[in-house]
């Protein structure tokens, strides 16, 4: 009979602790990051009051055994991890894990794991968690001085440091890298060329440089010895003929060959010749704009005359400078002081392009402003620079300010590829970057979704202090809650296997989020109800058992 009383007796201790599980999971309901529990039993052991027996062939069935519960315990309080709701704050220290893993805190020479990502920076400017003064970890070498890049970790130390308002060196520019696009489209330069707008003959037939000057067919009437043919216009650059006119000095032999020949002497830097249809053509000698104008014309004192309104000079070619992209970066010297630069990219008679770089006199001098051949493969693929010297791959400064010239590499992509410059069938379009950077504060911090933690400056620049590190177990329920929101390895959670954020199975950081609670509400009402009836059928149990007990006692009355 006493059995029945310890058997309800059990059931009260169970149900007791199962209250107790769910009131803490509705204790928890608002506790940030919290994983709620559920309770599972299992039955104690049993008294056999009779044992079981095999059949005999033929003769006698098998006998099943009777066996008698004597009531119930608490096998396990089991933990959920199920990810809570992320809960927008707005501080870029609050942090949640968004899937599997945990953020690595010490406290001395504890390690503790946690998913409350509360975070905040301490008087001595490492992130930690301000309700423990827990230090949060970081993974790897990110932020370690490597004698480029600014940092302010120290090797071996595995906090993160962040020194708000911390000042910032300058960095001179040694390197531009250049991306996008010139267009395949864009034209080399052109010189200008005259040529006649009708074509001279003799006989009907196109002339040749032997042919005599009274030969021409729109001659009348012929030139006698004496005449002059007046040369007027515009060299190349705007100033007037070297020479004015051409004199026929004997008629029987001077020959368009001679006329030609004043010309040229008349136009210097351009040359004039007579093409295979018998126009007179004036090319000049250079490229680009150009102010080139011919004019010929019989003296009026003349006897012979030429018609030369029919073969006028007209421009067949009008001079001009390849196409240009145009494109400003900042550059930065020892001091880390800004200057402008403007650079030019300009399309040569070859296909291939030329850059030049220039500044105000304001910014100090240009010592070698050039690259020359920037060549690229009929796939548009960038392949190579041809210059050497001068017009190599580099370009040199001395900076307002500055005793030293600055030289500067230019990085324009990787030959074959158009991971860099290219040279495609659509509009010009530059992307200039640099490596130099201004003096600065830190003022900001960041953390990516991969657990870096950026250091925002005052000048602009992003400076990785570290990477946060993240620990996944292989049995997370098997770890240790030691309170504030924190749980240590124990043997049933094995080692823990760190790492960084989006690699082996972590999740992604949510800067400026909070893991909520996910213990859900219907459920633990639900749960309470059903704790709340266990425990009064048990005390039921032990009820009727007392009034048996009571009238076993009055039988002996």
């Amino acid at each position: 009979m006493a059995n029945s009383l310890l058997t309800g007796i059990s059931g009260l201790r169970g149900h007791q602790k199962m209250l107790e599980v769910v009131g803490n999971n509705l204790a928890n309901l608002n506790t940030t990051s919290f994983k709620s529990s559920r309770v599972l039993f299992s039955d104690l052991m049993y008294e056999v009051q009779r044992g079981a027996s095999s059949s005999s062939s033929g003769l006698l069935a098998s006998v099943n055994g009777v066996e008698i519960g004597t009531g119930s315990h608490l096998s396990q309080v089991d933990r959920d991890f199920q990810q809570g709701n992320l809960e927008a704050s707005g501080k870029s220290t609050d942090l949640a894990i968004d899937g599997a893993g945990f953020f690595v805190t010490k406290a001395g020479n504890n390690t503790l794991f946690t998913r409350a990502g509360a975070f905040s920076l301490d008087i001595g400017g490492y992130l930690a968690d301000p309700s423990t003064g827990n230090l949060v970890q970081r993974f790897g070498t990110l932020g370690d001085p490597d004698g480029v890049n600014p940092s302010f970790q120290t090797p071996g130390d595995t906090g993160i440091y962040i020194p708000l308002g911390a000042s910032i060196a300058g960095k001179a520019t040694q390197l531009v890298s250049l991306s996008g696009n010139l267009s395949s489209l864009s034209k080399g330069p052109v010189a200008q060329i005259l040529a006649t707008m009708e074509p001279f003959k003799s006989g009907g037939i196109a002339i040749t440089t032997a042919t005599k000057l009274v030969d021409l067919d729109t001659n009348s009437p012929q030139y006698i010895d004496g005449d002059i043919i007046q040369i007027n216009g515009q060299k190349s650059d705007g100033t007037s003929p070297d020479v004015g006119q051409y004199t026929v000095v004997d008629a029987s032999t001077a020959t368009v060959g001679d006329l030609l020949a004043a010309l040229n002497s008349a136009f210097s830097g351009t040359t004039v010749a007579l093409d295979a249809n018998g126009n007179i053509t004036a090319t000049n000698n250079d490229t680009g704009p150009s102010k080139l104008n011919i004019v010929l014309k019989d003296s009026d004192g003349n006897t012979g005359n030429t018609d030369f309104d029919i073969h006028k000079l007209i421009k067949k070619n009008i001079g001009k400078d390849g196409d240009k992209v145009e494109r400003a970066l900042e550059l930065y010297d020892a001091s880390g002081a800004p200057h402008q630069v403007a650079l030019e990219f300009v399309k040569q008679v070859d296909g291939s392009w030329d850059m030049r770089a220039s500044m105000g006199s304001v910014d100090g001098n240009v010592l070698d402003g050039e690259v020359h051949g920037l060549t690229f493969l009929d796939d548009g693929t960038f392949a190579q620079v041809s210059g050497t010297g001068v017009g190599d791959g580099n370009i040199e400064f001395r900076f307002e300010g500055q005793q030293s010239a600055q030289t500067i590499d230019f990085s324009f992509g990787v030959p074959g590829t158009i991971n860099g410059l290219a040279q495609l069938g659509i509009p010009s379009a530059l992307e200039v970057g640099q490596d130099g950077f201004a003096p600065g504060k830190l003022s900001d911090v960041h953390i990516d979704t991969d657990g870096t933690v950026f250091g925002l400056a005052s000048n602009g620049l992003q400076i990785a202090l570290g990477q946060m590190a993240v620990a996944t177990f292989r049995n997370a329920n098997g770890l240790s809650a030691v309170g504030a929101n924190y749980f240590q390895a124990s043997l049933a959670s094995g080692n823990p296997e760190i790492g960084t954020p989006l690699s082996g199975g972590r999740g992604a950081l949510r800067s400026g989020q909070l893991e909520g609670s996910n213990v859900d509400l219907a459920l633990e009402f639900t749960r309470l109800i059903i704790a709340q009836r266990g425990f009064s059928a048990n005390a039921r149990t032990i009820t009727v058992t007392d009034r048996v007990l009571e009238e076993l006692t009055n039988i002996i009355r």
